[in-house]
């Protein structure tokens, strides 16, 4: 097993942020339009359309959640790139299997489908923290998660212009085909010394017990219950987005709605992009001021957009271009999420990295596949918790309401952070003497 300060962390951590960037580039040249997708296919209530979107990203999740730990014992067991390799190729083929999804449900078996085979993200940080040494390892996973929003600009941007040149169907084709090539690239450029452990017949046989195997998991408990309430609190507007946006530029009879989503959206992706390189370098000196600013700062924007847009909803459209068309004039409320939307994810972006530093501090080299896999499973519970909320408060409420909720979760978020952290530090500095100790005798 290759141990952490392996030598090609760095090439590791360039290669992953190329590739990264492509495969969250393919994803968000399509998914987030799935509202819209979703009328191509025959539904027609405005309601459905709300239930459906929720459920479409709520499956993705529930089928992640189930399979993450599977494939992160593969890792640990097969090597990480394989992994990578894995969650690349098989998100091609079947985010490109959608654009010729005849009805809604062969479209849910599909999104169902992902969930199991892909999981790009955690592939590739276990990959990446596998070589990267302890005291570095924040500042890795700070950078890895700016090639994450920065993907998603990308795909968000040019996902509204082909989707509104080309159509929907295509999109999902050329999203395919990005996810590929990243594939191409891991299986190119990417390196890992790995060396599976041999396990000989009496070491087998004497395979640990549940108990043994929850006393590896326990730790990291608290961990995984912030993952959930964070992923909650982040993804809860996420499948609505695309409708809230529509809403405020006139409705979805005005023209243009898709590509002033991707512009919101991008606004959001540039924000945590710069997060990742700014607080980034904050995490392994200040990872409890970095991870309660994020949350305070995102609670702040997240309820300004349930309020700031409305307060603009009865001043005239503003003139963008002379003549007529989509981008001739925009609402003054879609204007305004933009800067609402760059600021909320910039503060957001702070809290992943935080949790994923202290995750690889608690967890053996050997066993990093397996938590991180356990990671996203607790993620995914977290995203399909707010799927599912967002998509019944939408339905009963409306959309305007899930703005009010999520500001909540993430002002829960702030003593459970400060908590968690007593917790793991007061871990480490046992763990450290017990070693110390160790070594003396």
């Amino acid at each position: 097993m290759v141990e952490d300060g392996d030598g090609t962390w760095r090439r590791n951590l360039a290669v992953m942020w190329v590739t990264q960037f492509l495969s969250l580039m393919g994803f968000s040249m399509s998914m987030p339009f799935t509202p819209f997708f979703l009328r191509e296919l025959g539904v027609a209530d405005e309601g459905h359309v709300k239930a459906y979107a929720a459920l479409a990203a709520a499956l993705a999740n529930l089928a992640l959640a189930v399979m993450a730990p599977l494939w992160g014992l593969l890792a640990d067991r097969f090597g990480r790139k394989a992994m990578v390799l894995r969650a690349n190729f098989g998100a091609a083929i079947i985010v490109g299997l959608m654009g010729v999804a005849p009805s809604l449900s062969v479209f849910l078996l599909l999104r169902f489908l992902q969930g199991m085979f892909t999981g790009t993200m955690s592939a590739s940080m276990t990959l990446v923290v596998s070589c990267t040494p302890v005291r570095r390892q924040g500042l890795a996973l700070g950078i890895l998660s700016s090639s994450v929003f920065s993907g998603d600009m990308a795909g968000l941007f040019l996902g509204g212009l082909l989707s509104s040149a080309f159509g929907f169907r295509q999109t999902f084709f050329l999203s395919g085909l990005t996810l590929g090539f990243s594939g191409l690239l891991v299986l190119w450029l990417a390196r890992e010394r790995f060396v599976r452990r041999r396990v000989d017949a009496a070491a087998a046989a004497r395979r640990p017990s549940w108990r043994l195997r929850l006393a590896v998991l326990l730790p990291a408990a608290p961990l995984f219950g912030l993952f959930i309430l964070s992923t909650t609190a982040r993804y809860l507007d996420n499948s609505q987005y695309p409708l809230f946006v529509e809403m405020h530029n006139g409705g979805k009879d005005v023209p243009g709605a898709a590509r002033w989503v991707s512009l919101v959206l991008c606004m959001g992706s540039i924000g945590a992009m710069v997060s990742g390189f700014v607080l980034g370098r904050l995490v392994d000196a200040y990872p409890t001021q970095v991870a309660r600013f994020g949350a305070a700062g995102a609670a702040l924007f997240m309820a300004l957009m349930a309020v700031v847009p409305f307060a603009l909803g009865g001043l005239p459209r503003v003139s963008l271009t002379s003549g007529v068309g989509m981008w001739s004039s925009a609402a003054w409320a879609v204007v305004a999420l933009m800067p609402l939307r760059f600021a909320m994810a910039f503060c957001a972006a702070g809290l992943e990295p935080v949790l994923n530093a202290w995750l690889s501090r608690i967890t053996p080299p050997d066993r990093k596949g397996v938590m991180f896999g356990w990671a996203v499973t607790f993620r995914s519970i977290g995203a399909i918790l707010a799927h599912s909320s967002a998509g019944v408060v939408a339905y009963f409420l409306g959309i305007n309401a899930i703005f009010l909720v999520g500001p909540v979760l993430f002002l829960v978020l702030l003593p459970l952070i400060q908590r968690t952290w007593k917790r793991l530090e007061a871990r480490l500095h046992d763990d450290g003497a017990a070693g110390a100790a160790e070594t003396a005798t």
